[in-house]
Order: C-alpha cells, then sequence, then structure tokens
C-alpha cells in the first residue's frame, strides 16, 4: 500500500507532501490539482513501464489524450527545468520475511532495526522538446526500531527510522545497486540519461523489496473508469476474470462470481437491493449465438431490462459495488468521480463498497457534498490552490477549520457552502 507521495516542480505542485491512508477522498474546487495528484501513481507506472517521454506526450492507460502537449508544461509554472517525485509504500510480510531471514542477516537487522517500508525518488530534467534525462534516482528501504526513552522508560515508546540507501544514481556516474541483505557484492552498470534504474533491474538479482516495489508499480495501478458505451455492450469472452480499467467485461465478471463464489454474489445483490428495492434478480446470461455475455435486470412485475437498456448510472453503480466482491483486483484503484451519473440516494451504497476494499487501496476525487457527507474526516484530503504557493494537499484532520471544530454540521454541508474550498 502507498504511504506516501511527494512532487516537486511538477504542474500545480510547486511542493506536494501527503501522507496517505487505504481510502482517500480528495476535495476541492475545479484546478486545485485533485486528477494531478491521482494520476502521480499512475505516471510512475506508466514511466517505469513505457519511458520517460512517452508517459507523458503519449495517452495514457485510460481514455483521453496525453497528459501535456509540451514537456515544458511539466514544470511549475512553467520555469526551472527539474522537477521529480516520491512515493513510499509499506511491504508486504513476505517481502519483509525474506529480509529478516536468519541466513540473511544484514547490518540493519543486527542493530535490531527492522524493514516496514521502501521509498523511491527521482528527479527529472527537460534537455530539450522531446527529451527528458534522470538526474538522480534513489531507491532506500526504510527501517525502524523501538525503544524506550526517559529515565527507566517511564516517558514511553519512541520509534527511529533508518534509511538504508539501495539504489543510488547521479547523472554522469554509474548507476549503484546494494543488496538488501548487505551478502554479496554491489553491482555497478551503465544506463542512458534517459533510462531508470528501476525499470532496468534485474530479475535475478536478490533484492525482495526492490522488485517488489517494480512490479507493484507496473502491474498493481489501475484508473478505474467504466465506460458509458462499453457496458451497454455484450462482451467476448476473451477476458473473463481480469478486471478491465474500463468495466467492459462486467457480465463476465458477474457470470463468474455467479458460478465459483455464489454465495458472495447472493451478497453482492443484496447490497444493489439496499438502493433499488424493486430490484428481483441480477443475472449474467452467456449468449447461445456468439458466447459473449450480457447482464439481465429483473425488477417487479417480471420487467426485464438487459445492459444496453440500462441506464449509465445503474450501470455504473453495478461496476462500482462489485469490486470488494471480486477475487481479484489491482492493489491501487484510482477513480475520478466515480458518483457522476448516480442519484444522490444511491450514493451511499456505492462508497459502502469502495470503502471495503481492504485488499485494495482507493484514490478518489469528488465535488459532491453527498460524498463528503458519508466520508471520515480521516479519509479526506483537502486540496487547495493559490497564486503564490500553487496547489496543496491538506488532511482532512488537519485542516485548520477542524483543529478546534465542535459543530454538528457534517463534511458535506461545509463543502457546499465553501468551509473547505
Amino acid at each position: 500500500m502507498i504511504s506516501r507521495i511527494e512532487a516537486y516542480k511538477y504542474r500545480c505542485f510547486d511542493k506536494l507532501d501527503i501522507q496517505v491512508g487505504q481510502y482517500n477522498v480528495l476535495v476541492g474546487l475545479n484546478g486545485t490539482g485533485k486528477s494531478t495528484l491521482i494520476d502521480i501513481p499512475l505516471l510512475l507506472s506508466e514511466i517505469l513501464s513505457k519511458g520517460l517521454v512517452p508517459a507523458f506526450l503519449e495517452s495514457p492507460s485510460i481514455p483521453g489524450g496525453r497528459r501535456v502537449e509540451r514537456l515544458r508544461h511539466l514544470l511549475y509554472k512553467q520555469q526551472g527545468d527539474n522537477f521529480g517525485f516520491a512515493i513510499e509504500a509499506h511491504l508486504p510480510q513476505e517481502v519483509i520475511s525474506q529480509l529478516l531471514k536468519p541466513e540473511a542477516l544484514s547490518a540493519v537487522t543486527t542493530r535490531n532495526l527492522h524493514p516496514q517500508s521502501v521509498r523511491y525518488e527521482i528527479n527529472l530534467k527537460i534537455v530539450s522538446a522531446l527529451e527528458i534525462h534522470v538526474n538522480h534516482e534513489y531507491l532506500y528501504i526504510i527501517n525502524y526500531k523501538n525503544f524506550e526513552s526517559g529515565v527507566d522508560g517511564k516517558a514511553g515508546i519512541k520509534e527511529f527510522f533508518h534509511k538504508q540507501a539501495i539504489v543510488k544514481r547521479d547523472f554522469g556516474n554509474q548507476a549503484i545497486v546494494i543488496p538488501e541483505n548487505n551478502i554479496g557484492d554491489r553491482i555497478e552498470f551503465e544506463l542512458e540519461p534517459q533510462e531508470l534504474v528501476l525499470a532496468n533491474f534485474p530479475q535475478d538479482f536478490p533484492n525482495p523489496a526492490t522488485l517488489w516495489l517494480k512490479n507493484f508499480l507496473e502491474k498493481e495501478i489501475m484508473c478505474y473508469e467504466p465506460s458509458k458505451s462499453m457496458l451497454r455492450k455484450a462482451f467476448p469472452p476473451s477476458q473473463q476474470k481480469t478486471l478491465r480499467y474500463d468495466a467492459a467485461n462486467l457480465p463476465w465478471l458477474v457470470l463468474n462470481l455467479q458460478k465459483e463464489q455464489p454465495n458472495l454474489f447472493d451478497y453482492w445483490v443484496e447490497h444493489i437491493k439496499m438502493g433499488f428495492p424493486n430490484l428481483q434478480t441480477i443475472q449474467a446470461v452467456q449468449s447461445e449465438e456468439n458466447n459473449y455475455a450480457y447482464l439481465q435486470l429483473k425488477y417487479s412485475g417480471e420487467h426485464i431490462v438487459t445492459s444496453s437498456e440500462l441506464s449509465y448510472g445503474t450501470l455504473n453503480i453495478l461496476a462500482l459495488t462489485i469490486l470488494p466482491y471480486l477475487p481479484q483486483i489491482p492493489g491501487v484503484i484510482l477513480v475520478e468521480e466515480p458518483v457522476h451519473g448516480i442519484h444522490p440516494r444511491l450514493i451511499e451504497i456505492v462508497l459502502q463498497s469502495l470503502s471495503s476494499l481492504y485488499d485494495s487501496q482507493i484514490f478518489m476525487s469528488t465535488y459532491s457534498p453527498v460524498v463528503l457527507a458519508h466520508t471520515d474526516l480521516k479519509s479526506v484530503i483537502v486540496m487547495k490552490e493559490s497564486q503564490e504557493n500553487g496547489a496543496t494537499a491538506i488532511p482532512g484532520d488537519k485542516h485548520p477549520r477542524f483543529q478546534d471544530w465542535q459543530g454538528s454540521i457534517d463534511l458535506g454541508s461545509l463543502f457546499a457552502a465553501g468551509v473547505l474550498g
């Protein structure tokens, strides 16, 4: 899970540094950086998989155009020539276990420090209209140690953090990779100025944390944007179990849930019925003619409606609420304005599903007061913009308006009144 996102001199951000949780709801007026912040995990994914310039100047892995028309538009106020990012992510327990194996004791573990997360930093330089170079690239394992402070430990337990450098690469110098367990020799190699160490990291090098982060960024980030046109179409049997970014294969996901997890399927249908009291059943049907699958909803009075006849709002609800019931979904899901086209009375059932993705992390943007009215303050990130400081991101529970807040008005009402804007 991503725990921190940073950006420097990038687009609307002079300096962005925000700690994030499992469920993150970004709120703010248009032009305050919501979309730019949500896009950073996907951008880093595409930088690794596509390369620097293609990630910015080619269309991303979602509908829509390229991120920018000119590389200089990447720079804050289009000034200078450098910009950069940093991201931190908690290591999964299986990676931590590998780092702590008795046969792999390192200088870190002998100091009684324990690996917790990994930090990746890149600083980039625009050198021409079509060229970006890597100024520096660093990767660290962040270790922690609990220790008692004060006389006889009476002051309580403190945490000490230590950064263990694994990847070091500065412009003009060779890339250096250090074994995470400090066993064996470090390796050094040359890269082209536009190439990244992490993108070219050798798969056979015994660095489980580095390899985990590389695979996580490349394969576990999805911008989920259910498509109005694709959801109405029957879908071929080519992609049955893997969630698509546009939800086009929703009928197959439903069909497999019906067959393989009937109890979970029933729970999902009952959840949908909370917002649709006249709904009786949901069924995925495979056509005998061409094996394409489509959805069929049955309402009271034996009224049957197929995918092609359903409203986008209903299809969007189905595509969003099914996520917690699927056996496999990406580790990070980015959703922009997910409740667009959904009646305010039905928004709550969508939010209940999105906030229940316990094995995945959600980043969503919204301008809906209804969404804010159903969101805990600790999950809110308030986006603001000023001419002097650019866009800023403020955790909801640290927003100055709420430091001494004792009122009973809900967040949605405050947002609608402009208090958070």
